[in-house]
């Protein structure tokens, strides 16, 4: 008896704990949830390298992917609220929008129902959260960003289950100081805009050859795009490089690649004029690309 009474008593404790543990989660001091809900999950981590979806899911080869990401490194918080019987994802929806709006976030994209593509790519792939999962009708994806963008970003997704149950989810990330989104997946007027915003951003995806030169096959449309987009804008085309090679070499190896690029470019069509190459070798280590050591930014001439 006594030792059933033990177990008895420490599961008691451990609910309880459990309970008290949950009580003490609130809502994210950026918002307030939405009336007459709970929070069921709740989970906060630093230093992750975070991928916010900006567009419907796709299938390609077997493998999901967004029509258009961006990529950034901070503290994410994860919030899974139950929402009481007699709302509807739209309600929540609108209760979100309006919050965020009053706070001077703008939205981002949204989309509902079958636009946003499958279900469960998005309760599996996208959230790695299977509760998530329910009729692709049933379903809400929001993500706004703050002002200046790139500060914070808030995604939003509400699904009403089989059984009837509406769950909102929210992922919110706050960029670590030093740090700027990184695009992946950008259309060009999404780079225009970051550009105009934050006054520079990442360029992902160049690789260069042994030589320092871009590969033959490197894309930069989008680059040739949003220039043209913009007739007045100027840019710097500035290469960072990291190794064991000294100074100088680091130095000159990351400017003959800037200049690389920028020939690429006038090749293009770009007047000279508007384009500068600076190669700063490892000198500005800090960025939120997964590859510090390699990156090319554009950087506006003329402050936003």
């Amino acid at each position: 008896m006594e030792i059933r009474a033990i177990l008895i008593l420490a599961f008691w404790f451990l609910l309880l704990s459990a309970q008290a543990s949950l009580a003490q989660q609130s809502d994210h001091p950026l918002f307030g949830g939405f009336p007459d809900s709970t929070i069921s999950d709740y989970q906060a981590e630093s230093d992750v390298n975070y991928r916010v979806v900006l567009g419907s899911l796709q299938s390609v080869r077997g493998q999901v992917t967004p029509e258009a990401s961006e990529r950034l490194r901070g503290r994410l918080t994860r919030i899974l609220y139950e929402i009481s019987d007699g709302f509807t994802g739209q309600d929540v929806i609108d209760f979100f929008v309006e919050q965020m709006r009053s706070r001077g976030y703008s939205e981002l994209f949204s989309c509902a129902g079958r636009a946003c593509g499958s279900s469960e790519y998005w309760a599996n792939d996208i959230f790695g959260n299977r509760i998530l999962y329910g009729p692709v009708r049933n379903q809400f994806y929001l993500v706004m960003g703050s002002e200046p963008p790139g500060q914070f970003f808030i995604s939003a997704y509400l699904i009403t289950r089989s059984n009837r149950q509406l769950l909102a989810y929210l992922e919110i990330i706050e960029p670590e100081a030093g740090h700027a989104a990184v695009a992946s997946g950008a259309t060009p007027q999404s780079m225009l805009n970051q550009l105009r915003s934050n006054g520079g951003l990442v360029v992902p995806g160049l690789s260069f050859t042994a030589a320092d030169e871009l590969e033959s096959g490197a894309d930069l449309d989008n680059i040739v795009e949003l220039l043209n987009l913009d007739p007045q804008l100027q840019l710097h085309l500035v290469s960072h490089l990291r190794g064991e090679a000294n100074l100088e070499e680091l130095l000159s190896r990351s400017q003959a690649r800037a200049e690389s690029i920028r020939q690429r470019l006038l090749a293009a069509g770009i007047d000279p004029s508007r384009l500068s190459a600076r190669g700063l070798g490892p000198l500005s280590p800090l960025c939120a690309a997964e590859n510090c050591a390699e990156r090319v930014e554009l950087i506006a001439q003329t402050a936003p």
